[in-house]
């Protein structure tokens, strides 16, 4: 049968790539890209963002995960809006769009396995106090992809049914992420889950199920993110930015990511983050007209992480 032969597969796969990481493709990119941790930040900005990003994690250890991702939001009845670098500060009658809408693209790839999907974002906003509380859902469907030809069969003279047959397996999800946003010019805060059904909601005659075991792939696994930082400006053209994220992967664990960034003038910003016995970087980028680039560099810091290979990502974008 097709199923028991495609869970073992996958067991296999996961026991032998070791993933361990606290990374998840979808939303470990809060500096760069918060809109991928959390969907409530649909329509949160002055402007339309369209966002390309390229990470390449553990760069030079062959089959090491990486991935590609496109995203773009918006919001509605935005032309009496006034804005400052952390969004919407006016009040008043029809003063801001409270619709956001959204989406995004995305493939990563590790090792024999990759994955590729879309996902669609949808938010509503409130003013609460002196702030903006936005709630976010967004619809994902994924493709879990096994290339067997990738795998050198321990003994080429015998023949392996767990390889043997069509060189690929495909296995299809639809899943949710969902979430919550809370701003003022001062503060920001949010909590998000992505994959909050634990990728265990699939349609056709496959699914990703765990035999009552653990072994889950960890960037299938549900995930928790929690947030929040301060946005003194210190100057008219200079904010500090301090933040604070905490995670909780259901295979994986806990994790902590630390940042300090600065903003300058809108048009440059410069950071430095850690995350908790993992890694150590920073992160640069600079607004060029309506033209964004931002690049991230980790290098790996602490007992668990891929020692020697760094981690680099770039993104490049536009404002509509």
């Amino acid at each position: 049968m097709k199923k028991p032969k495609t869970y073992l597969l996958i067991v296999l796969i996961c026991l032998a790539s070791g993933i361990q990481a606290q990374v998840t493709p979808l939303a470990d990119q809060f500096l760069l890209n918060p809109f991928l941790t959390n969907p409530a930040i649909a329509g949160t900005l002055a402007k339309r963002p369209l966002s390309i990003s390229a990470r390449q994690q553990w760069l030079g250890l062959k089959g090491a995960p990486s991935w590609q991702s496109a995203t773009w939001h918006t919001s509605f009845n935005s032309r009496k809006q006034r804005f400052n670098p952390q969004g919407f500060i006016n009040k008043g009658e029809n003063s801001f769009g409270n619709i956001g809408l959204g989406g995004g693209l995305f493939n990563v790839k590790y090792g024999a396995i990759s994955q590729a999907g879309i996902h669609l974002d949808y938010a509503y906003h409130v003013y609460l106090g002196k702030g903006r509380l936005s709630f976010g859902l967004a619809p994902l469907y994924q493709q879990f992809i096994i290339n067997k030809s990738a795998f050198i069969p321990p003994d080429g003279s015998v023949p392996d049914p767990l390889i043997d047959g069509d060189a690929k397996e495909v296995l299809h999800f639809v899943d949710f992420n969902a979430g919550i946003h809370y701003f003022t010019n001062k503060f920001f805060t949010g909590f998000s889950m992505v994959q909050m059904f634990n990728s265990a909601v699939s349609f056709g005659d496959l699914s990703f199920v765990s035999l009552d075991e653990s072994w889950y792939n960890p960037y299938m696994a549900r995930s928790f993110y929690l947030y929040g930082g301060i946005t003194p400006a210190l100057s008219k053209n200079f904010i500090l930015e301090p933040s604070v994220l905490l995670k909780f992967n259901a295979q994986s664990g806990f994790g902590l990511q630390v940042n300090i960034k600065a903003i300058i003038s809108e048009n440059f910003q410069f950071a430095l983050l850690y995350h908790l016995q993992e890694s150590a970087g920073f992160f640069a980028g600079v607004r060029i007209g309506d033209y964004l680039f931002r690049y991230q560099f980790e290098a790996p810091f602490g007992k668990t992480s891929m020692n020697g290979f760094t981690t680099n990502q770039i993104l490049i974008g536009y404002l509509f």
